[in-house]
């Protein structure tokens, strides 16, 4: 069979530059078509290589040309931010390239989990999946619950309950609950190694991986340690309390400025609300950490 071409959508944001050094690695390089095909609102500032492709595309007003560009592509991959526009333009563009593979721009929370105690969280992306399907097209989301890396859980500590500004932490639920994180460089291969095998065979349209378990309390002193601070603990609020009071703020609409809230909330509720797993499926895309070592936190 021969090796998959990949399109990837998004690298400068947050998980780009793992996942392209991921396809790049001596680990994948060897499994996929090079180069990798990057689409760029502007190539000019880019320097193409026998490993790298970049194309320029306009998602709103480039459609034909880059769906063009990415004709009989096997994977193309999303890493782009959320939005009925950018997912609206997405669709057209597979239509039209009908690739074997689309890895969208999911990842975080597993959201039919999380939709248990937040009904309608996110559904604009489980919406998108939807119609991709429906396409004809092969879809797997990958959900990694929080990520680590970069400021995530280490600068940015609200949905552990931290603030920092403040110096305070209110913990929702026991502060050592467990809950799933994954690494943003692990995060990148995890892509890679979805992008080989979910093209050779048989693969499920949704996984869930993890680079280990980690408390809330054992986030926040790491910030402690890390910002040679302390974060007075205000209060221990009861899950159940969490849970009930979470409903009512629910219950007045979404609001991006209470996210870290919400993945809070969901953290104090334990396995199987979104964002501790029950199960997962690193074997299935690192069996026995052949491939690589999962990073810890």
């Amino acid at each position: 069979m021969p090796k998959p071409t990949v399109a990837v959508f998004g690298l400068n944001g947050a998980l780009g530059a793992s996942t392209l050094a991921a396809f790049l690695s001596p680990i994948f390089s060897e499994k996929i078509t090079l180069p990798v095909l990057a689409v760029t609102r502007d190539a000019s500032k880019k320097e193409s290589s026998k490993y790298v492709k970049y194309i320029q595309g306009d998602l709103e007003n480039g459609k034909e040309e880059l769906a063009q560009n990415l004709a009989n592509v096997d994977v193309v991959i999303s890493l782009v931010g959320a939005s009925p526009a950018v997912f609206g333009n997405l669709e057209e563009i597979l239509k039209q390239v009908k690739p074997k593979v689309y890895i969208p721009s999911q990842f975080g929370i597993d959201i039919p989990a999380a939709g248990k105690v937040f009904p309608g969280l996110l559904q604009i992306k489980e919406t998108h999946l939807e119609k991709v399907r429906a396409l004809g097209i092969k879809v797997v989301d990958i959900a990694t619950s929080l990520f680590a890396g970069g400021p995530w859980l280490r600068k940015v500590i609200g949905q552990v309950g931290g603030n920092a500004q403040e110096k305070t932490v209110t913990y929702l639920g026991e502060p050592n609950t467990k809950f799933s994180y994954t690494t943003i460089d692990d995060i990148g291969k995890v892509v890679a190694s979805v992008a080989t095998k979910a093209v050779a065979g048989e693969f499920p349209n949704h996984i869930n991986v993890q680079s280990g378990l980690i408390t809330p309390e054992e986030i926040i002193k790491t910030y402690e340690s890390e910002n040679n601070t302390k974060l007075e603990v205000e209060e221990i609020v009861p899950k159940e309390r969490a849970l009930e009071q979470a409903k009512e703020v629910w219950a007045q609409g979404f609001d991006g400025t209470k996210f870290l809230y919400y993945l809070n909330v969901l953290i104090s509720q334990g396995p199987g609300s979104g964002i501790s797993f029950i199960e997962n499926d690193d074997e299935l895309v690192n069996p026995g950490e052949s491939l690589w070592k999962w990073s810890k936190f």
